[in-house]
């Protein structure tokens, strides 16, 4: 069966024009490590890994000639690695029949080790937890069938650009992506490193600020990047960014294994050197129209890439008498070939914003960078200075 990629997919497949293999290549995968403590039934797992893909219709799709191809059934096996060798990342080769890898490690006799690997291309964070949680629940026991498959997705999401591009060229149209504002050069350096930005206590001031200006994290979050950059732009009245949002707006889909996500261009006003309401309002509409007037990415321009993701990992997956928890997560693995500034903000189960910080070096180098974070308007030094 042959189905229309998504957006995702299309914008993804998009970046091996300019850098091969990128995002067809065997790290760009989500990942996760799983703590299970109690007794294990493997074969049970192993069983349950199988109607886990027997179920959905994505775990047996490749892409081939820019199409989804969903096979009626593909060979999976669970997979039984050393506790000592790395598990959190593990390739997971994109023209593999199943884009999904499950990894068992034995610590003794009532603890395992469960890891489950993920092409990209195929996935979000949300489908990473869903997967776990129902791979989780057909240990326990038979599950009804699945409300929606990731190809109906496709199809539907195809229908409704094409309902709305009429409306989504007026809007783009309307959006400055001239005199963009950018950072003076600086030489190629690239760099890749996750700190802490923002404490548990710095976190709860951003809620605060977000509920008191109409907000959401991310766009507040934003907003406050773009000031923190403010005194390396140099002339321009626009500043562009991008991210990946989630479109999950019916019930089917929530929790739908499947990369349900539209890249974003943004392009902010100039921002001001402190940041205020009316700023964050302004952003906040922006991110609202590229939203809702989604199409093929409208430019080449490269940008900063900005993304948050609360800590939405499941907690206490029951494996019948025995429990897992997740220990360890991550996204596609570094292999040195960052370009543009991508900062991916993750809030912690300690309430803690960390932050994968990666880039080439040029215009915003990794000392830049670093200057960006430690000047966030909420940091304890610099609360006052946010209205």
């Amino acid at each position: 069966m042959r189905k229309p990629l998504a957006v995702w997919q299309r914008f993804a497949l998009g970046f091996d024009a300019d850098e091969p293999g990128w995002s067809t290549g065997p790290w760009f995968t989500m990942n996760a490590v799983v703590d299970v403590r109690g007794p294990l039934d493997v074969r049970r797992l192993e069983q349950a890994y199988r109607q886990l893909v027997d179920r959905n219709a994505l775990l047996r799709t490749r892409i081939e000639d820019d199409t989804q191809v969903i096979r009626p059934e593909v060979p999976v096996e669970l997979e039984l690695a050393d506790a000592s060798a790395e598990l959190l990342h593990a390739p997971v080769e994109f023209t593999a029949l199943s884009p999904l890898r499950v990894r068992l490690a034995k610590v003794d006799k009532d603890r395992h080790l469960l890891c489950v690997h993920i092409h990209h291309m195929m996935a979000d964070p949300v489908t990473l937890w869903a997967l776990l949680a129902e791979l989780a629940a057909l240990y326990r026991g038979p599950l009804p069938a699945p409300m929606a498959q990731f190809w109906q997705y496709a199809e539907d999401q195809a229908r409704l650009l094409e309902d709305g591009r009429t409306a989504a060229e007026a809007w783009w149209r309307r959006v400055a992506f001239t005199d963009l504002a950018v950072p003076s050069p600086t030489p190629e350096a690239g760099f890749a490193l996750r700190q802490r930005v923002l404490t548990a206590d710095e976190v709860t001031e951003v809620e605060r600020f977000s509920r008191k200006n109409r907000s959401t994290m991310f766009v507040s979050l934003l907003a406050g990047i773009a000031c923190a950059m403010q005194p390396y732009l140099g002339p321009g009245d626009n500043v562009l960014f991008n991210t990946l949002l989630s479109r999950r707006n019916r019930i089917e889909w929530r929790a739908m294994p499947g990369p349900c996500t539209v890249p974003a261009f943004m392009p902010l006003p100039r921002p001001p050197a402190t940041l205020t309401g009316d700023y964050v309002a302004v952003v906040r509409d922006v991110v609202l129209g590229a939203q809702q007037n989604v199409m093929d990415p409208p430019t080449n321009v490269p940008c900063p890439f900005i993304e948050y993701l609360p800590d939405s990992r499941p907690q206490d997956l029951s494996f019948g008498a025995a429990t897992g928890s997740v220990v360890d997560a991550a996204g596609p693995r570094d292999i040195g070939r960052a370009h543009a500034l991508g900062i991916r903000a993750r809030r912690t189960a300690d309430g803690e914003l960390f932050a994968h910080l990666s880039g080439d070096g040029i215009g915003w180098s990794k000392e830049r960078t670093s200057a960006v974070c430690a000047t966030l308007p909420w940091r304890v030094d610099r609360v006052s200075e946010v209205s």
